[in-house]
This record gives C-alpha cells, sequence and structure tokens, in this order.
C-alpha cells in the first residue's frame, strides 16, 4: 500500500493543483475584462454593484449598469446577475438611482433612489464614470441628497 501512495499522491497532487489553477485563472481573466460602465442615452435607472469571483470579495470590481425603458431596478439587476453568472462571477448590489446621460453635451447627472434596493453612492458612481476613457471629458453632477428616507 505504501508503494502506491508513494506513485499516485505525487503525481495525483500537481493534476489536482494545476486544474484548480486553471479554473481560478479564467475567473480572474473573466473578472479582470468584465465591463465596467455599460449605459444608454437619456433618463436611465441605474445600479451600482460589486462583481467578484466566488469567495473573492476583497478582490471585487465595481460596476455601473444603467438602462432606460425598466419599469424597476431590479430589472437592471437582474440583466448583470445574468451577464455575471455567464461568465461565472458573483454579484452583490450596492444600491440604485437615476441617471441622465446626455451624450451630445456630454453630460451627466446623477441623482434619486431605488426602492427596493436603497440608495446608491452617487460620488462612487461619478468616480467610476470618470475612470473610463469614455467619460473622461464629460462633466458629471452627482447630488448627495434629495430624495433620502
Amino acid at each position: 500500500m505504501d508503494k502506491v501512495r508513494k506513485l499516485i499522491f505525487p503525481t495525483w497532487r500537481p493534476i489536482v493543483r494545476a486544474a484548480r489553477n486553471y479554473c481560478c485563472d479564467q475567473k480572474v481573466k473573466n473578472l479582470v475584462t468584465f465591463p465596467e460602465v455599460t449605459i444608454g442615452d437619456g433618463k436611465l435607472k441605474y445600479i451600482l454593484a460589486k462583481v467578484y469571483v466566488h469567495g473573492e470579495m476583497g478582490q471585487a470590481k465595481t460596476v455601473v449598469r444603467g438602462v432606460s425603458r425598466v419599469k424597476y431596478h431590479l430589472d437592471v439587476y437582474d440583466q448583470l446577475q445574468r451577464e455575471a453568472n455567464s461568465l461565472d462571477l458573483c454579484t452583490q448590489c450596492l444600491g440604485g438611482g437615476i441617471m441622465v446621460h446626455d451624450c451630445d453635451k456630454n453630460y451627466i447627472k446623477i441623482y434619486g433612489r431605488s426602492q427596493t434596493l436603497g440608495k446608491a453612492d452617487h460620488h462612487e458612481t461619478r468616480d467610476v464614470l470618470h475612470e473610463q476613457e469614455k467619460y473622461a471629458n464629460y462633466k458629471i453632477d452627482a447630488e448627495s441628497g434629495g430624495m433620502d428616507i
């Protein structure tokens, strides 16, 4: 029996480690390539969320999703969850609000809150948008007050 252990364990463990590292590496690649911002044009319901590899919340990526013509903020969050789940990633919603995006004037206004998901940190949303090359020259107003309950 000892001879079998000496033969099997040294070859078996590296194979398992390599398989585990391959899976983890693919998930990390998916997280790195996951788009931070996807917003439409006009008046939108938006959410602020974290996307991460399961069990690795410390390496989470903050994302913004804004969709027009949806009735609820949960619809936007459901779309984000489907997108993340297809890449084997997890999500955590941080809140929602309203966004007015005028691409002709390079202007975005962020305000309000979600009745269901709570209020997103609009200043953090503004920071995420400013980090994007596409929105670097935009004027972004983030209201901190307003509709707080």
